[in-house]
This record gives structure tokens, sequence and C-alpha cells, in this order.
């Protein structure tokens, strides 16, 4: 915690794209489910995985996110990388 106590606050944009990265993530890691009846395809599916783990990248290697995850870090609040 910091001199406070409290978290350091993020701002509304980093609070927007860390909860874009929980739907990603949650897009990710559920079993695959078609959303539509239509049928979906192996090629289809892997396509669909490729595009969300790349925008999960994206949002990750933002300097706003990395920021405050980096002040997270040094709180010693996130678990330690491996």
């Amino acid at each position: 915690m910091n001199r406070s106590g409290t978290l350091p606050t993020p701002s509304d944009a980093v609070l927007v794209r860390l909860a874009n990265i929980a739907v990603h993530a949650e897009e990710l890691l559920a079993p695959d489910q078609p959303t539509a009846k239509a049928r979906v395809g192996l090629t289809k599916a892997k396509n669909d995985r490729r595009r969300t783990m790349e925008a999960l990248l994206v949002l990750l290697a933002d300097p706003e996110v990395h920021g405050y995850v980096a002040k997270l870090e040094k709180l010693g609040i996130l678990p330690v990388k491996g």
C-alpha cells in the first residue's frame, strides 16, 4: 500500500483497458461455444482465438496499463512473475 494506505488510483482510460483485458481473457479461456447457431469451422475458431490474443497483447502493452501494473507490482500487490 502507498503512504495513505490505499491503492494508486487508475485513470479512466486504464480502467477501460483493464476491463477490456478481462473480457478478452474470458473469451480466450472460455470453452469453445459458438455464439450463433451457424456452424463454426475449426479455422474460424482458431482465427477468432488469434485475434483475441492479439487484442490482449496490444492492451497489455499499453503504456498506461503497463505503468499502473508496475505501480501495483512495486507495492507487492500482484503475484511475482515466474
